[in-house]
């Protein structure tokens, strides 16, 4: 059993060196060029303003959900401090007003974090689909036969990273 998992090992690496080498042959004969995708969209000056945008939202949301924790806070103290000298009636309908401002604040703070959340999704869709184009019409008129993204590669020659040439389309397209 063992055995005939060694030899099927050795074929399947013998078969990869065997596609790998034609590839390799046939590869001289290609244009290729590599991007790094993740800078590539994040140095743009559409990505850097969505950004600011994104953070703005995410201040205001924090300023917001803050204003609400310091009343509840501030209400806890007050209950705390008239607990003795109020009614029981009076503090059992402080404690179920502070109940009902947590539950707001949790509500708020999930809706809070579902929005940036949405507006971030739609930054990187319109992102990623302009880039798209941007890659397709940039490979065409280049000639590239293939563009891949830089992770994929241990090592590849600088002269062949299309990255830098990417962010100034995408920049001067608006």
């Amino acid at each position: 059993m063992i055995n005939k998992m060694k030899i099927k090992a050795i074929l399947i690496s013998m078969g990869a060196v065997c596609l790998f080498g034609m590839a390799s042959v046939q590869a001289a004969e290609l244009k290729i060029g590599y991007i790094d995708i993740k800078t590539a969209l994040e140095s743009t000056a559409e990505y850097q303003q969505g950004m600011k945008r994104l953070k703005a939202l995410s201040d205001k949301k924090v300023k917001e959900l803050k204003a609400l924790k310091d009343k509840i806070t501030q209400g806890e103290k007050e209950l705390m401090g008239q607990s003795l000298a109020v009614s029981q009636e009076n503090t059992s309908q402080k404690k179920q007003k502070l109940n009902e401002m947590v539950k707001k604040f949790k509500r708020m703070q999930q809706d809070a974090q579902e929005e940036l959340s949405a507006e971030k999704n739609r930054m990187d869709l319109a992102s990623m689909s302009k880039f798209q184009k941007v890659m397709t019409v940039y490979g065409k008129q280049n000639h590239f036969d293939l563009i891949m993204p830089k992770p994929v590669f241990i090592y590849a020659d600088p002269r062949l990273d299309v990255t830098g040439d990417i962010i100034k389309l995408l920049d001067s397209k608006k």
